[in-house]
């Protein structure tokens, strides 16, 4: 591959920015990333490092955090049916079936997270 800028000249690497090559003269070190020396090139580059570093921070916080919405909403269940009284010699109304609703949901939606969770490590 040859440089964008300088076509008789080798590249060294591609733009994390526009994806073009670019050969020594041309090059500007990020880092962790390289980039075109001219033009708006350097300032997307960095914009793109910051939402990946940024990604990864939100990935590894869902990670440890995937028990707390299913653990929400089974409590909130149990509480349903805990602190409803049911109706007039009925044992099943409709806090019942609301908290069990809840349980439920809380329940599918752990082995959703779960299930997320252990296909993002295998890829990871």
């Amino acid at each position: 591959m040859k440089c964008f800028v300088h076509q008789d000249a080798d590249a060294v690497g591609t733009c994390r920015a526009c994806n073009k090559g670019i050969c020594p003269a041309c090059v500007k070190d990020l880092g962790h990333s390289i980039c075109c020396n001219h033009g708006p090139c350097e300032t997307k580059a960095r914009t793109l490092d910051s939402q990946v570093a940024q990604s990864g921070v939100v990935l590894a916080a869902q990670r440890r955090n995937r028990f707390l919405a299913p653990l929400f909403f089974i409590m909130a269940g149990a509480l349903f049916i805990a602190f409803s009284g049911g109706g007039k010699g009925s044992w099943f109304g409709f806090g019942h079936a609301f908290g069990l609703g809840f349980i439920v949901f809380g329940i599918i939606l752990g082995a959703a997270s779960h299930r997320y969770a252990k296909e993002l490590e295998r890829k990871g």
